[in-house]
């Protein structure tokens, strides 16, 4: 895996994304920590199933997600429930 800074990123955007084209996954930094990553159409992108989510079941009157309730939604997204 190839890792760029969001300097870089910004002054070559043409180079990274040959590497991105070419099948390679890329870091993005700032100030040491990755803060992005680039990657090639279809390569770990991973669909969520949300026919059966509580997320769903959540009405339009309902004002907001308690706490338990956010953490089981993304723990259902995970895949992780």
């Amino acid at each position: 895996m190839k890792t760029t800074t969001v300097r870089e990123l910004r002054n070559n955007y043409a180079r990274v994304l040959k590497w991105v084209a070419a099948g390679q996954e890329i870091q993005v930094t700032r100030r040491g920590k990755v803060v992005a990553k680039v990657i090639p159409p279809g390569e770990t992108s991973r669909r969520v199933d949300w026919s059966r989510s509580s997320a769903l079941r959540v009405t339009s009157r309902d004002k907001s997600l308690s706490s338990r309730q956010s953490e089981r939604l993304l723990k259902e997204a995970q895949g992780n429930w």
